[in-house]
């Protein structure tokens, strides 16, 4: 008896933080939970049933993914979608995966609306939802951070978003929709992007199905899902080019963008395309002050899932040491999708220790400004 009584003194309280999930997609139980937290007049009309059907918007979705994207044990035993369990998921994640903290990214919200009132109600019903579950009743043990969704189509409406929750300590960055009318770069966003950078909150883009108020490509709507999954780098080229070219990082020196779920690899020869001809060509753009990868690797992020994946793996780390990987790439699962990447201890590892540390922890930590510990298990 007092030998265990003394094992347990000697437990510690507290553990390091060393894996950080940067792409969680948490949905509530029902249309009617989410439902709960629209106020009226929207809460009777019909719109919010259709936008929120099945907790996370899938009957508006334009490509249908396997498994409608999730993965097969990912469902609750207890009923529901996936990942609207907190005590399954807790037990995939932080036990199966061994996660220390996820950063929450509702998709609750799934597109650009043709009414910005709407989008911008439909945002505030997923921030109060957000934070009156995954960010208190069911956070107990701290390690969840949360994603503030703000709509496109206003950016008044926006901002009020942003003041509404700037001074809640679980929402650690704002999230923009990327399937909008314009360009991210463009001097409309301003504004929110101001009230992001005034709160020191970065600004994420994830994609989705959703085909929202503009094109899916250039040259309109692709026939598959493959195909448009495929797709994903091309829509955050466009921005990524946008907010260089617009002077966004000459006009709010101290914004990060972190690019969700479109993957890494393409920007590298992006990046060499753009340095070249900005010598030639600088004149046009004077808001572009010093080369493009220079704002890129200071103000950009990119997630890592999903993983462009090579044959030869030793490819795939000559890319990722060409990338400056350990400086802008931060580890993520994507939570409870089907082509997540669930297990940190095989990602990387042609990298070195302190590389694959950077990438699996202390980018997100240091991004989102997380604590260096987390409480022990069962505290």
């Amino acid at each position: 008896m007092t030998e265990t009584m003394q094992r347990a003194e000697r437990a510690p309280a507290e553990v390091a933080v060393s894996v950080v999930d940067a792409d969680v997609h948490p949905v509530p139980r029902s249309a009617a939970e989410l439902g709960a937290y629209l106020p009226e007049p929207w809460r009777s009309q019909e719109w919010p049933k259709r936008l929120f059907s099945g907790g996370s918007g899938d009957t508006l979705a334009l490509y249908t993914a396997p498994g409608k994207a999730q993965r097969g044990d990912a469902h609750p035993p207890g009923g529901g979608p996936p990942c609207s369990d907190p005590a399954f998921t807790e037990r995939q994640l932080f036990g199966d995966a061994a996660l220390d903290m996820a950063i929450l990214i509702p998709l609750t919200a799934p597109r650009p609306m043709a009414n910005p009132e709407h989008e911008a109600a439909a945002a505030a019903a997923t921030n109060a939802w957000l934070a009156k579950t995954w960010l208190s009743r069911y956070n107990g043990h701290g390690r969840y951070r949360g994603t503030l969704r703000v709509g496109t189509g206003s950016a008044e409406l926006a901002v009020r978003e942003i003041e509404r929750w700037a001074g809640h300590a679980g929402f650690v960055q704002v999230m923009l929709n990327p399937y909008v009318r314009a360009p991210l770069g463009q001097p409309q966003y301003y504004p929110i992007y101001e009230a992001a950078a005034r709160h020191d909150l970065p600004v994420a883009v994830h994609v989705n199905r959703g085909g929202g108020m503009a094109l899916l490509t250039p040259l309109g709507y692709v026939s598959y899902f493959w195909e448009h999954h495929a797709l994903y780098p091309l829509l955050f080229a466009t921005h990524l080019l946008s907010l260089l070219c617009e002077g966004v990082f000459e006009r709010f020196p101290t914004l990060t963008f972190v690019f969700v779920e479109g993957g890494f690899g393409w920007f590298l020869p992006l990046l060499w395309r753009l340095d070249k001809h900005w010598h030639a060509l600088r004149s046009e753009i004077p808001a572009l002050r010093r080369r493009p990868s220079d704002y890129v690797r200071e103000h950009i992020r990119f997630t890592s899932q999903p993983i462009e994946e090579p044959q030869e793996p030793a490819h795939l780390t000559r890319v990722l040491e060409w990338l400056d990987a350990e400086r802008i790439l931060l580890f993520a699962t994507d939570y409870p999708h089907w082509d997540g990447d669930y297990d940190p201890k095989r990602l990387f590892r042609g990298l070195s220790a302190h590389a694959r540390q950077r990438i699996l922890c202390e980018n997100a930590r240091e991004l989102y400004r997380l604590p260096p510990a987390r409480p022990a298990d069962g505290t």
